[in-house]
């Protein structure tokens, strides 16, 4: 959206500069030059609020939480398996052998060093998840906004992020493109981005 923005500042940098100079262009130059629409449509879009109204990205956010919550629950039994280990060393030192107090501490090293590595894994899974509900997102609405925009007769489409310093609610198309994107992605709804990754293997009895 941002390159309609810059496109708009050259267009309006461009038209200050014509004003500025006396020459007449040459007839050459008039018939190469692409004829200048007489009134441009500049309409107004709120993203933040298509993405959190849509029913689809409510389907995709719901299948990301649910990820989330399955990860949660395979290693938190981990956590605790560890724990308990630490305060079960901690309350029988004094009673083991140097061998047996060793064993244990070298048996919650590895432990802890297994919960590290599948905590990596699940963040590098997280992100490529979030980029793939971002992909499957844009997928669906560019093309949409493509299409509105040929169909309506739009020339530029801004965001509220755009830094206007004011605009009318007149341009402010958010709410028909939202319908619309509701409308286009109603398939979509019922099909998951991807199978849910398989959970962690189950932690280690005491």
């Amino acid at each position: 959206m941002k390159s309609f923005a810059a496109a708009l500042c050259l267009a309006l940098a461009a038209c200050s500069l014509w004003g500025q100079d006396s020459r007449v262009p040459s007839s050459a130059t008039q018939s190469a030059s692409k004829p200048a629409k007489k009134q441009v449509v500049v309409v107004v879009i709120d993203m933040a609020k298509i993405v959190k109204d849509s029913n689809l990205s409510k389907s995709v956010q719901a299948e990301f939480q649910a990820w989330v919550e399955q990860v949660k629950a395979a290693l938190q039994p981990r956590g605790e398996t560890i724990r308990a280990k630490q305060e079960a060393l901690k309350n029988q030192g004094d009673k083991l052998t140097p061998d047996q107090k060793q064993t244990r501490e070298k048996e919650i090293g590895v432990l802890q060093s297994e919960l590290t590595q599948l905590q990596q894994k699940v963040q590098q899974d997280y992100q490529t998840r979030q980029q793939m509900a971002e992909d499957r997102l844009r997928k669906a609405f560019d093309p949409l906004v493509d299409a509105l925009a040929k169909e309506n007769g739009w020339d530029i489409i801004l965001t509220k992020s755009d830094r206007m310093v004011w605009n009318s609610d007149a341009v402010d198309q958010t709410d028909y493109v939202l319908a619309r994107f509701n409308a286009a992605t109603a398939s979509q709804l019922a099909a998951p981005a991807a199978a849910p990754a398989p959970a962690p293997a189950p932690a280690r009895g005491n």
